[in-house]
């Protein structure tokens, strides 16, 4: 799910964020018209990536806090919780069948004596 969501906030940032591709195309169109020398271009380029991945790095973080906080509010449980407690409840069947099976024994006995006084 957090896959399926991280692409969705990509393609959501992508009319926001400039890609590496086009920043370096923007920085080498600078360097031909003479306003930027190639340093300041690469460094430009470097400066705005950086910047933009550390942005969706901020987002990204905020929206797994807002997601985990979320599900954690609704009551969804997370995944370690729930095989935790899936392993107990097979514990407790395998349990429950035993106490079945010790019943429907004490049972068959007492039928089994109250016959046998009927028979008397």
């Amino acid at each position: 799910m957090f896959k399926e969501l991280r692409n969705g906030l990509m393609a959501g940032l992508g009319a926001v964020v400039l890609t590496r591709d086009r920043i370096e195309e923007i920085s080498r169109n600078l360097v031909k018209e003479a306003k930027l020398s190639e340093e300041d271009a690469r460094r430009l380029a470097d400066d705005l990536v950086g910047s933009g991945e550390k942005q969706f790095n901020r987002l990204e973080k905020a929206v797994s806090d807002a997601l985990r906080d979320g599900m954690e509010n609704i009551g969804v449980g997370r995944k370690e919780n729930v095989e935790r407690l899936k392993h107990k409840m097979d514990a407790m069947e395998i349990r429950l069948g035993i106490v079945e099976k010790q019943l429907e024994a004490c049972l068959d006995e007492q039928n089994r004596l109250a016959r046998s006084r009927e028979g008397k």
